[in-house]
C-alpha cells in the first residue's frame, strides 16, 4: 500500500495511452491516498520551466537532498494540476528505492503551491493505467 507522501515510477496515460506520459515513466508525488488516489507529477527539471509564459506555471523546483526527498537529479514539481484515479492498487515496488517519500515540510509546500483557482485535477482511468502498467492493478 502507499501512502500520503510516497513518490511512485509509473506511466500515466494522459492526455491519452499513446502520449507521451504514457511512454516514459515519471516519478509522481500522493498527495491523497485510499480508493481515490490523487498524484502530483514531478520530472526532471529543464531550464524551460524557469519561462513563466509556458506551463508548468506554478511549480517547485527540488535539488537532489535524500534527507528531504528521493530525487537523484534537480527536479520540477507540476503544481498546476494533479491525476486522480479510483478502485487500483498500486504495488510498492513501484516506490522510488533510496527514499520512499518527501518530507513533511516538501510535502506542506506543495500543497501550498497548489492552493490557487488555476489548479484542476484530471481523472485518468484506471483501465488504461493498469494496462501500461503491470505492478498497479484494478479493485474489485
Amino acid at each position: 500500500m502507499i501512502n500520503k507522501k510516497d513518490v511512485v515510477r509509473m506511466l500515466v496515460p494522459f492526455p491519452n495511452i499513446d502520449s507521451q506520459l504514457a511512454l516514459d515513466t515519471h516519478m509522481y508525488i500522493c498527495l491523497e491516498e485510499g480508493n481515490q488516489k490523487e498524484f502530483i507529477k514531478c520530472q526532471k527539471f529543464k531550464p524551460t520551466h524557469l519561462i513563466s509564459s509556458k506551463p508548468p506555471f506554478n511549480t517547485i523546483v527540488e535539488n537532489p537532498d535524500i534527507t528531504k526527498n528521493p530525487f537523484n537529479l534537480k527536479t520540477t514539481i507540476d503544481c498546476d494540476k494533479s491525476f486522480i484515479v479510483s478502485n487500483v492498487q498500486v504495488d510498492t515496488r513501484l516506490l522510488t528505492t533510496h527514499r520512499r517519500d518527501v518530507c513533511h515540510e516538501l510535502f506542506e509546500d506543495i500543497k501550498a503551491k497548489t492552493d490557487h483557482p488555476q489548479f484542476y485535477t484530471e481523472p485518468i482511468d484506471s483501465d488504461n493505467l493498469c494496462r501500461i502498467n503491470r505492478l498497479i492493478s484494478k479493485l474489485n
